[in-house]
């Protein structure tokens, strides 16, 4: 799993059209059936699909042009599309929130680029990631998160492994993953380290979430989550490896900078602080693929490496490193080991 899954996948989502045509193939079972049938005519996926005849058409055409089916005898999936679905939850998952945060692009693009929170006041996007839905475990509030949940975790699946592969493990014993989601990230380090225990620490309905999704893993045994928030709480002390993937940037830099110093404070001495996130987005001249909405409509609060690094080196931190790491957009991962007194 490494960036090439990413350039797979977002070749089918380079335009809008094609994005939403694709959508429409996958929720009408065009995509099932072609995977089970090989080929099928025109005449029955616009049945399958319960559309008229020159709809069907018209989004076939779409797919076509987008690389997703041709015409050989009938309708067929390309060998690229299918080598695509080999990553089919990540294609879905950056599907749909391409297609749930394009209105919000579309309407106060403006507003994204030079008034931030008027349109995180407009934005309907941030409706999704309600984080006051997530202190009290309710049926309804599962629901609510569970969506958002379910999109980062996947993200999290592909993303994990170009972070874990550049960190030596191997010395640690205890993690302590802050704002760890579902797990995710924590799981796949305790696949890679047999003796690692890890712990999760999130709000309560996150980790509820979380319990139900590495419960599908041998390895989830290995992973505890404990819930609170960190605005008002201090972190569990007894990790020597402390990690915080993607939770950085939702937050303004004095906050940042604060759940930084408390995580400092709870590592073990001679232990190792890990924050691994999206960077500036950087265009160089190239146009913008539909794929990249998603991220496009997080553009204001990617930070660089160096506003970790200062924050950390103010903490005491020594041997500290950037490492940047390229997947759809920019990466880096910083690392910093805390000095034994």
């Amino acid at each position: 799993m490494t960036s090439s899954n990413f350039a797979i996948v977002d070749r089918y989502l380079a335009s809008e059209l094609s994005a939403r045509a694709l959508a429409l193939a996958l929720s009408r079972g065009w995509v099932d059936s072609l995977l089970e049938r090989e080929r099928l005519d025109a005449a029955e996926l616009a049945g399958q699909g319960r559309m008229a005849a020159e709809a069907a058409r018209a989004v076939l055409d779409l797919l076509t042009a987008a690389g997703v089916v041709e015409l050989d005898g009938g309708y067929r999936l390309t060998t690229g599309f299918r080598q695509a679905l080999a990553a089919r939850d990540l294609l879905e998952a950056k599907l749909w929130f391409a297609n749930v945060v394009a209105p919000d692009v579309h309407e106060h693009f403006e507003a994204l680029l030079t008034d931030v929170p008027r349109f995180m006041a407009k934005a309907r996007v941030f409706e999704l990631f309600r984080y006051d839905r997530c202190l009290e475990v309710t049926p309804e509030n599962l629901a609510a998160t569970r969506r958002w949940v379910g999109y980062t975790t996947t993200l999290t699946k592909y993303e994990a492994p170009a972070a874990l592969a550049r960190l030596d493990l191997a010395g640690h014993s205890s993690m302590l993953d802050v704002g760890g989601n579902s797990g995710e990230f924590a799981r796949q380090a305790c696949t890679l380290v047999p003796h690692l225990q890890a712990s999760v620490f999130d709000l309560p309905v996150v980790c509820a979430l979380g319990r139900e999704h590495v419960a599908q893993f041998a390895e989830g045994a290995r992973v505890r989550f404990l819930a609170g928030d960190l605005r008002g709480q201090d972190l569990p002390r007894g990790h020597d490896l402390v990690s915080f993937k993607s939770v950085l940037h939702d937050w303004p830099e004095d906050h940042a900078a604060a759940f930084l110093g408390k995580a400092v404070e709870v590592l073990e001495p001679g232990g190792r602080l890990v924050v691994f996130e999206r960077g500036p987005l950087r265009l160089d001249g190239a146009p913008l693929s539909y794929a990249m909405v998603a991220n496009l409509v997080f553009l204001p609060f990617f930070r660089s490496p160096e506003f970790y690094v200062e924050v950390l080196a103010g903490l005491g931190m020594a041997d500290i490193a950037v490492d940047w790491i390229e997947l759809e957009m920019p990466f880096f991962l910083v690392t910093a080991r805390k000095v034994a007194r």
